[in-house]
């Protein structure tokens, strides 16, 4: 979770390692994958990014970690961050947290209920390119 960057930036950092010492026990992703923390406060310090330039393009990391994969040609994967960093997607996590004060966690369950707006791909993109201009300036 240390190595990735928490607010409106789309970076982290990464080790290589040996696939045998974390193919257990890790989290699975690969390139193109939209992560976000489940953890307080990480959760809402909005850790979250797209998965890019993964060596073999694929990855491991923490098991705090909910991974959206856009498997289609329709959803755009930025479009995917900037949704799952909106205050609403912030405070919909908050208000179904689990857990244990300091513990809380966004669970699963909750994750697979949530609606995503998801205007046709010519949308998302015009959208995303908007956004990344504003990005420009405020990170």
């Amino acid at each position: 979770m240390k190595d990735i960057e928490a607010g409106y930036s789309n970076s982290f950092k990464f080790e290589k390692k040996e696939w045998g010492k974390i193919k257990k026990g890790f989290t699975h992703f690969q390139n193109g994958d939209v992560a976000f923390a489940k953890i307080t406060p990480c959760f809402q310090n909005r850790k979250s990014l797209i998965f890019n330039g993964l060596i073999n393009n694929i990855g491991a990391g923490t098991t705090e970690l909910h991974i959206l994969r856009p498997i289609s040609e329709y959803i755009n994967p930025f479009y995917l961050l900037i949704f799952v960093k909106t205050e609403f997607f912030i405070q919909y996590g908050i208000n179904n947290f689990t857990g244990t004060a300091g513990q809380q966690r966004f669970p699963t369950d909750k994750l697979k209920e949530i609606f995503i707006p998801l205007p046709p791909s010519k949308e998302q993109q015009r959208i995303t390119e908007k956004i990344k201009q504003i990005f420009t300036i405020i990170v």
